[in-house]
């Protein structure tokens, strides 16, 4: 059995399929976006496909509560984004986001091709990330016990 150590694997390998609306879209659509999709979060372009924004399902709860429980149709991505966006090389290893995502006290991370580039191609979360890391340090001990015992 062959384990690769965390620092080895790249994000690239545990990317999801990231999900955009538009700088211009009203809460309405992306809440329709997010139910329709079930993904925890958008991300907000531009017309020229950059990434400037992030809003998560959480960041909808929020404006829900702070509201009243009532907000306008008329909010756009753009009022209601949380920015800058974090991301992450598609090179970078799992040990990399774990550490990014700790620091930066965010649970996704959108991916880039390369560093600097705002043209997100995959996104990751916390719970897949740290799915990996618990998986590959139990495989690790099982191994390390399995020869142990032998």
């Amino acid at each position: 059995m062959n384990i690769i150590p965390i620092d080895r694997i790249i994000v690239d390998s545990i990317m999801d399929n990231p999900i955009f609306v538009n700088v211009n879209d009203n809460i309405l659509t992306i809440i329709k976006r997010l139910l329709q999709t079930k993904k925890g979060c958008v991300l907000v372009t531009r017309t020229n496909n950059d990434t400037i924004g992030i809003i998560s399902d959480r960041d909808i709860h929020r404006l829900i509560l702070k509201e009243g429980g009532l907000f306008s149709p008329e909010l756009l991505a753009k009022d209601c984004m949380v920015k800058p966006v974090i991301m992450i090389d598609r090179t970078a290893t799992l040990y990399d986001a774990e550490n990014i995502m700790r620091k930066n006290k965010v649970n996704r991370l959108p991916v880039v091709e390369k560093e600097g580039s705002k043209q997100v191609i995959g996104i990751i979360n916390y719970e897949t990330v740290h799915s990996n890391v618990i998986t590959r340090f139990a495989k690790s001990w099982v191994k390390r016990d399995y020869n142990f015992n032998k």
